[in-house]
């Protein structure tokens, strides 16, 4: 190993038996995951189950100090040595972070509108990191959060950097 090895490597458990290729693979896809800034995975956790020729690969992070993993869907396909990330599910932030996320998205007169009438969801809304060329869409090319009420359809994108809300759904 040397030193431009990536520093979670060691920390790649494959579940089931890892598939040809399984060390170039879990290479790709250290690449490819990235912890939220200021922490780091403790273990990634590779399953992988074979389709044809594509290999689909399902990737969890975890990291010591956020209560959710980060989970990633991949396919590989042997044929042309290539790793292509098919969606993401990002939960592994900070509680601090999450806190702050969640109350920029209730600062919003919108959000609290919404809330006040009952309408919108209750309890505590869940907190997911949104990547950069997801966020381009509808803002621009940065990491923000999606602050959601899981029992409404509810949903703020929050730019933490800025203490804003860059956009609001509601179903209501």
């Amino acid at each position: 190993m040397g030193a431009d090895d990536a520093p979670f490597e060691n920390s790649v458990v494959w579940i089931g038996t890892p598939p040809a290729n399984s060390e170039d693979i879990g290479k790709k896809i250290i690449q490819q995951v990235i912890p939220y800034a200021g922490t780091e995975y403790e273990n990634i956790t590779i399953s992988a189950s074979q389709n044809n020729y594509k290999l689909r690969l399902h990737v969890s992070g975890v990291s010591a100090n956020t209560m959710h993993p980060d989970l990633y869907d991949f396919t590989y396909n042997y044929d042309n040595n290539e790793l292509i990330r098919v969606s993401y599910l990002l939960e592994a932030i900070p509680e601090s972070v999450r806190g702050e996320a969640i109350g920029i998205a209730m600062q919003n007169e919108q959000i609290r509108d919404i809330l006040s009438t009952g309408m919108g969801g209750s309890g505590t809304p869940s907190v997911r990191r949104i990547l950069p060329e997801t966020a381009k869409k509808f803002y621009e090319p940065k990491t923000l959060l999606s602050v959601t009420w899981k029992d409404s359809s509810l949903s703020a994108l929050v730019d933490v950097d800025t203490g804003q809300v860059v956009e609001v759904w509601s179903g209501n």
